[in-house]
């Protein structure tokens, strides 16, 4: 469950963000200044007695320095380490409205949304039916939503983005079971991004969507849940056009290739509906995805590639993987190894008893996590 209090990080996180440095830093307190011409005091220890009356303090010197109300700077040091997913629906009921059947639709869009894209982080399908992994299905159990929120009709959804310290180590890479799953909201949510990404680009093109591009598109993330759930808000007729953007968490470094903001005009309902159905009908077999480190490499003189052995997490243990790499993709995990988490898509033999093999179609870094926080 997010953990949603305030603690030495938030702030820090939000003070360098907007202009603000050390000067002194003591065992309970720190002072920060900005322009040389302000000060303010900055409370260290969440379990102190006095850290909310400090807190409280601190924001209000805040306001008036930044001239805005100091329950609106609370609540941006609160998102630090928050990614927020805005689900919009423009429709002809101005900002503060939206009829109920049509707000049901949206609100099931923003679980849906959350659903596919975890079932996307573990495995690449098409189509999962009644397939869809059950871990999938849990993490909207865990998922969060803020207040609705003005502006058409917002539905914000909260993942987790903060991860705890991750100890890659010169001289031993090696997976630690914690960091891994605090990793994966921000992983799915990485994969939502890219699979909106191109399902807005074929879903608002002028031509019609191919099989080849669509099944492309499946690598990225996009499967027929994920196009579904876009797709059922426009079916009403007072909608307009559906959005979604992701405010990336500000004390994180968002991800790179990563968009921001998806739109989907009532315009593109027509190729949605070839796209689900081209998805729905997909032949192509589920490609599974790992996320690890690097530990062993192995290739010889005059080898185009070689052998790599990551270290990751299958069915909750940890377990080795075997893959034979291309060139070029020998040369990513030679450069990750003892430095980055790599991820590998493809098709996994578990092998019990022996290590596990995976025939990779897809071999990179991590980009969806940093290798440290921005603010330390």
């Amino acid at each position: 469950m997010i953990d949603t209090d305030i603690d030495l990080a938030h702030i820090i996180s939000y003070m360098s963000n907007a202009g603000w440095q050390r000067s002194a830093a003591g065992d309970v307190a720190e002072f920060w200044t900005k322009n040389n011409e302000f000060e303010v005091l900055v409370p260290r220890r969440r379990n102190a007695p006095d850290f909310e009356a400090r807190l409280n303090i601190l924001t209000l010197d805040l306001e008036r320095v930044e001239e805005r109300p100091a329950t609106a700077i609370r609540d941006d040091i609160s998102r630090q380490f928050l990614d927020i997913t805005h689900v919009r629906a423009e429709h002809e009921f101005g900002e503060m409205f939206i009829p109920l059947d049509a707000g049901h639709k949206l609100f099931a869009t923003a679980k849906d949304l959350v659903v596919s894209a975890a079932a996307s982080t573990l495995h690449r399908r098409g189509y999962y039916g009644r397939s869809m992994p059950r871990s999938a299905r849990e993490q909207a159990k865990r998922t969060l939503v803020g207040h609705t929120r003005p502006g058409s009709y917002i539905v914000p959804v909260i993942t987790q983005a903060r991860l705890p310290e991750l100890p890659w180590q010169s001289d031993q890479p090696h997976l630690i079971e914690h960091v891994e799953a605090a990793a994966f909201e921000r992983r799915a949510t990485t994969t939502l991004a890219h699979a909106l990404g191109a399902l807005e680009e074929i879903a608002t093109s002028r031509s019609r969507p191919s099989v080849r591009v669509v099944n492309e598109a499946v690598g990225e993330g996009l499967s027929f849940e994920m196009c579904r759930a876009i797709s059922r808000p426009l079916q009403d007729s007072i909608i307009h056009k559906v959005n979604v953007d992701i405010a990336w968490a500000p004390g994180v470094t968002a991800p790179a290739g990563a968009g921001t903001s998806f739109n989907f005009p009532k315009e593109s309902a027509d190729n949605l509906k070839v796209i689900s159905a081209t998805l729905k009908n997909d032949p192509l077999d589920s490609q599974e995805v790992i996320y690890g480190v690097v530990v062993s490499l192995k290739s010889r003189s005059g080898d185009d590639g070689g052998r790599v052995e990551v270290e990751t997490l299958i069915d909750g243990a940890k377990r080795l993987v075997r893959i034979e790499l291309s060139e070029q993709a020998y040369e990513i995990a030679r450069t990750s190894h003892k430095r980055s988490p790599v991820v590998a898509r493809g098709t996994l033999h578990r092998n019990p008893g022996r290590m596990a093999v995976m025939e990779a179609a897809f071999f990179e870094r991590d980009l969806s996590l940093p290798l440290e926080e921005s603010i330390q």
